[in-house]
């Protein structure tokens, strides 16, 4: 501030001229300036009358006081700078300074309200937080827009991979119901027991391959949105002794005993009988094929709360905690003791899809003594006995 008005002063603005003093009065402070042969103050704003401050700074009886020697290119002679004490205690930052300009000799005194640290706070707290937000704005603005654009071209090659699967797959279909057709007939037609065992094979891969098609079929129809359920009531129990009958002989050919434990009365749910009958197919046949001969599979249903629960245990070898959430992921096998050759690891992917089109949750457990228990939950909405 001092330095300001000796500047306009060395630039010819006289003690007299009323700008001289505008910028201090922006600070409400008190500004006394003379020239040997007139006089010119502000205003006083203070508690404290600025002659009983100015006493104080000329008395040199102020808690603070400094005096700094200018150099001979500012003309200025001394600056003595002074914390100051009014008379309710309030504080005040003043500065006598005494200064030359072509040959005449200038008093200058200025005294400005000491801030507290909280009125500092307060003067920027108004528009300080609004800049931090506008620019946090910005930023996520920019970054969403930055972000977008560099996961563009992985988005647009993910849609294409889709897109490419599911189209492989249809087209997949045909030529292998042709080849599985001629197969069969081979098989009618030739006596040789040698060909025969090789055309087996070649019937057992164009099975294995035909379900691989029908599941990635399907799983590009959940990813495109349109696997579609068909909701409705549906029973738990012929749910359940359906898919007991669909496995039954396979588990026992497999020396393992499927059982069925079915309570005697279990409330409607809404769900697509077909789909749902499909998950119940993947876990018996994913139970029934890692079981140990000799054992059981049990499968059945409980109510908890508001939901039906269906369950497939089996006591084979069990999966490790690590590999528990890996085994719905696409394409994911546990370890070696689980790679069949029938399982290409879809089918518990498939399963938590229809679940999640239900709005109910599958998950997986351990069974005590070994093996896993694989729980479907599905809630019940207005459930009728």
């Amino acid at each position: 501030m001092c330095d300001s008005i000796i500047e306009q002063i060395k630039n010819g603005v006289g003690i007299s001229d009323p700008n001289l003093l505008s910028y201090i009065a922006k600070f409400h402070g008190f500004v006394y300036i003379s020239d040997g042969i007139s006089e010119k103050s502000s205003i006083e704003s203070f508690v404290t009358s600025s002659d009983i401050l100015i006493k104080q700074m000329k008395s040199g009886n102020t808690p603070f006081s400094t005096t700094v020697k200018a150099d001979a290119n500012t003309e200025i002679a001394t600056r003595t700078m002074h914390l100051i004490s009014g008379t309710q205690n309030e504080k005040y930052c003043g500065v006598n300074n005494a200064f030359q300009v072509s040959g005449t000799e200038y008093n200058l005194i200025l005294i400005v309200p000491q801030s507290t640290t909280w009125e500092i706070i307060k003067s920027y707290c108004s528009w300080y937080p609004l800049v931090w937000l506008g620019m946090l704005l910005l930023i996520s603005f920019m970054s969403r827009i930055l972000i977008g654009k560099a996961i563009e071209p992985v988005e647009v090659t993910i849609r294409s991979q889709k897109r490419f699967i599911a189209a492989a797959s249809h087209e997949l279909k045909a030529p292998l119901s042709v080849i599985q057709a001629n197969a069969e007939t081979l098989c009618i037609d030739q006596a040789d027991t040698a060909s025969q065992k090789k055309q087996k094979v070649v019937l057992d891969e164009c099975g294995r391959m035909s379900a691989l098609i029908q599941s990635m079929l399907r799983l590009a129809s959940s990813d495109a949105g349109s696997w579609k359920m068909s909701m409705k009531e549906t029973d738990v129990d012929s749910l359940l002794i359906e898919a007991w009958e669909a496995f039954q002989e396979s588990a026992r050919n497999k020396n393992i005993r499927l059982e069925l434990n079915i309570e005697e009365h279990y409330p409607k749910f809404t769900g697509d009988k077909e789909h749902i009958g499909m998950v119940l197919g993947i876990l018996i046949d994913n139970a029934v094929s890692y079981s140990m001969p000799h054992l059981s599979v049990e499968m059945g249903a409980e109510v908890q709360q508001k939901q039906i629960v269906l369950f497939i245990t089996d006591h084979g070898v069990g999966i490790s905690n690590s590999e528990k959430e890996k085994v719905f992921e696409r394409f994911y096998r546990a370890d070696p003791s689980r790679n069949s050759k029938e399982h290409f690891g879809l089918g518990l992917c498939i399963a938590k899809e229809i679940v999640q089109l239900h709005q109910g949750i599958i998950t997986l457990e351990d069974t005590p003594g070994g093996g896993c228990t694989f729980k479907v939950k599905l809630p019940i909405k207005n459930a009728k006995r």
